[in-house]
């Protein structure tokens, strides 16, 4: 019985050892995702852009082709 607490506090500084390794670990991986996350957005802002700017160009474009088609009508 008199080596109880002894195992008690090494198994308790070891608990603490393996604790802290872990928040390191965790740290670590939460930089890596949030790094990640931040790529991700950037990436989706880009592909964002280029949607509304072909969806723009793509109104003009039917805009100015009804438009043709409209004055062409008027001059037969």
């Amino acid at each position: 019985m008199e080596n109880q607490p002894n195992d008690d506090h090494s198994r308790w500084e070891q608990l603490e050892m393996e604790t802290k390794t872990h928040i390191v670990q965790c740290e670590e991986r939460w930089k890596t995702n949030f790094n990640r996350l931040d790529n991700i957005d950037e990436s989706l802002h880009k592909i964002e852009t280029r949607t509304i700017a072909v969806g723009g160009g793509l109104i003009v474009f039917l805009a100015g082709l009804i438009v043709t088609i409209l004055t062409g009508m008027n001059s037969l």
